[in-house]
């Protein structure tokens, strides 16, 4: 037996084992890809979660400002931090989940070709600039500086300026595209986004039984998730309003689309939980 029966619901992943780097195997990007595939706009891995919704740069940053999923409202969230090529390789995934890589050279440039990450010149924006990458002059936007780890295209950033509606503009802002690889444009393009994650949950929208959902997460090096207090429990209603959408009033209690499934069970010894893990299953005020 499991948590709740044995019929079809989305399942939550605890995203502790592995994560979507540059030393995942095939095998474990095709599993994530599967568990991923009927979400409807979200995308994430332990480190960044990407919206697919296209929006301009102050937009973007705004939103992952007021995300804080796994770190508390007192939180003030941020655009992705792409500062290793672990990250890099997590965004570049997660964009070619969200839209199709085009492979004509025409099309390099669409908009959904490419993510807003939360690289931003904050320096030498006025007068001659040069087109130089210098980090000292780039922030990312939780306020680091960039390290020497960086993946701009080729002759960039070429810092162009543009008069729109009598306004000038520069390319001050950092966008990354299906192949990671960055590039500088301007602050109304707009592009999906990705925000930092501090959650430890990834819900899939998939509807499975509980052998079946553990298999999926294994197979994506992950495994079925554990709550273990009242504030899991919140951070997993949170993440499921993310993830799949705020709750159908409508449905029942016991509707199978009012619930997901966890790594609980007592497939070993009936009434003795444990997690898939092995851990013991430790009951809490609220559970």
């Amino acid at each position: 037996e499991a948590f709740s029966t044995n019929d079809m619901r989305v399942f939550a992943l605890l995203a502790l084992v592995a994560v979507v780097s540059g030393e995942v195997n095939m095998a474990q990007l095709r599993g994530l890809k599967r568990l991923l595939k009927n979400m409807d706009g979200v995308y994430a891995t332990c480190n960044i979660i990407l919206f697919s919704e296209m929006v301009d740069f102050n937009t973007a940053d705004e939103r992952c400002r007021n995300f804080d999923i796994g770190s508390g409202s007192d939180h003030v969230g941020n655009l992705a931090t792409v500062n290793d090529d672990e990250k890099n390789e997590d965004l570049k995934t997660l964009l070619k989940l969200a839209y199709k890589t085009k492979t004509e050279k025409s099309q390099k440039w669409d908009a959904d070709q490419w993510v807003w990450a939360g690289l931003r010149k904050v320096k030498n924006n006025v007068g001659k600039i040069s087109t130089a990458y210098d980090a000292d002059d780039w922030n990312w936007a939780n306020g680091e500086t960039p390290t020497d780890f960086h993946k701009w295209m080729k002759a960039m950033p070429d810092q162009r300026t543009k008069k729109v509606n009598g306004v000038k503009y520069y390319q001050n802002q950092m966008r990354i595209n299906h192949h990671g690889r960055w590039d500088d444009t301007f602050v109304y393009k707009e592009h999906p986004y990705a925000c930092d994650y501090q959650g430890k949950y990834i819900l899939s929208a998939n509807h499975k039984n509980w052998h079946m959902a553990k298999e999926d997460c294994e197979a994506a090096g992950l495994t079925l998730a554990k709550v273990r207090n009242a504030a899991e429990v919140e951070e997993m209603k949170a993440a499921a309003r993310y993830f799949l959408g705020p709750r159908d009033e409508s449905k029942r209690v016991f509707d199978y689309e009012n619930w997901l499934w966890l790594g609980g069970n007592d497939m070993e010894e009936e009434g003795a939980w444990k997690w898939t893990d092995g851990s013991e299953v430790e009951m809490f005020d609220g559970m």
